[in-house]
């Protein structure tokens, strides 16, 4: 096997030329990209697994990056669940999975996977900022952001129905007959934590109760105990929604400590239907997101792109479901 300095002195061009030919860049001709890529078959030189691929500009592999923050993606319970749609449709649809996981405060350097064409496509999960999905653009990559964190403009996306999801959670602890209702949730900067906020608020206004500044705590990640201590210690509720369940289980232990019980005293809901939401003691009520789903349209989107199938980027929004459980007490029968 020859390396790309060998390869760069039979073709009589320089080894920035040969990495440019072998990375499909259009700043040198076709005529020159061509000669390195017969030499590069010849000689059986495949850099990156994916010398096949080049003549083709077919990978069949399609990149995810995932941008953590603190928890890494094996021991998140939502996003783990996600990806396994990924893998899913992938799957059927003959595409193989590279798997790009790194800290929020690297998220600005796009991949080597990227940079050197080893990808169609990438599905973005997590946090990303602005200049990043430049970059991505910049360098004509196709990408699906999944429950992206911010409002993003001509990207493709696949979103959760937030919005109405907390409206019908809030709007479903009123019909039991709860009227102080207390909202936790981490910050309001992420697109998802204020849909769910404006959904609660828009509950709340719909069923003519007046919105108390006093009941709603927000910030961080997984600061449901906090939110949740604070709230119980200075006001009178019957009920908490927490726009994740995470938070919600963590409000479990607060409401606990402050010799109350669910729900006889305080009634919780939730908001994503993790795994552990079932298993919580009692089993936690709260709205279902379809995260397998999710994985699998986002798939279909990227691959759509791939393909020139799908034009333009589109906005899918994956419909939610209220779950009963039984952290919710019925003061009065839902009409």
């Amino acid at each position: 096997m020859k390396t790309i300095k060998e390869i760069a002195k039979f073709a009589g061009v320089s080894p920035s030329t040969v990495s440019k030919a072998l990375n499909n860049r259009d700043d040198i001709s076709q005529k020159t990209k061509e000669r390195i890529l017969e030499i590069t078959s010849e000689y059986n030189f495949t850099p990156n697994a994916f010398g096949k691929a080049l003549k083709s500009k077919i990978t069949k592999n399609v990149g995810i990056i995932f941008r953590r923050e603190k928890n890494p993606l094996s021991g998140n319970p939502f996003y783990s669940r996600v990806l396994e749609g990924i893998e899913a449709e992938l799957a059927i649809n003959n595409y193989n999975l590279i798997l790009n996981i790194a800290p929020q405060d690297v998220q600005n350097d796009l991949p080597k996977v990227v940079l050197e064409r080893q990808v169609d496509g990438v599905i973005l999960i997590g946090i990303f900022e602005n200049r990043f999905i430049e970059k991505l653009m910049s360098e004509q990559v196709k990408f699906v952001l999944v429950d992206p964190k911010t409002y993003l403009e001509n990207c493709a996306q696949v979103c959760i129905d937030n919005e109405h999801g907390a409206f019908l959670a809030t709007d479903y602890l009123i019909k039991s007959g709860h009227k102080k209702i207390a909202f936790i949730s981490g910050s309001l900067d992420r697109l998802s934590f204020k849909q769910r906020y404006n959904g609660y608020i828009k509950a709340l206004k719909f069923n003519n109760i007046k919105v108390n500044s006093k009941l709603v705590s927000t910030g961080g990640l997984e600061e449901g105990y906090e939110h949740a201590k604070s709230i119980l210690s200075n006001t009178k509720i019957t009920a908490i929604f927490a726009a994740n369940d995470i938070n919600a289980i963590y409000a479990y232990r607060a409401i606990r400590e402050m010799d109350s019980k669910i729900p006889d005293d305080i009634s919780v809901v939730g908001f994503d239907d993790i795994d552990l939401s079932k298993f919580s003691i009692p089993p936690l009520t709260t709205i279902r997101v379809y995260k397998e789903e999710m994985g699998s349209i986002a798939v279909r989107t990227l691959l759509g792109l791939i393909k020139n199938e799908i034009k333009s980027p589109i906005t899918t929004v994956v419909p939610v479901k209220l779950i009963e459980r039984e952290s919710v007490k019925k003061l009065q029968k839902i009409a």
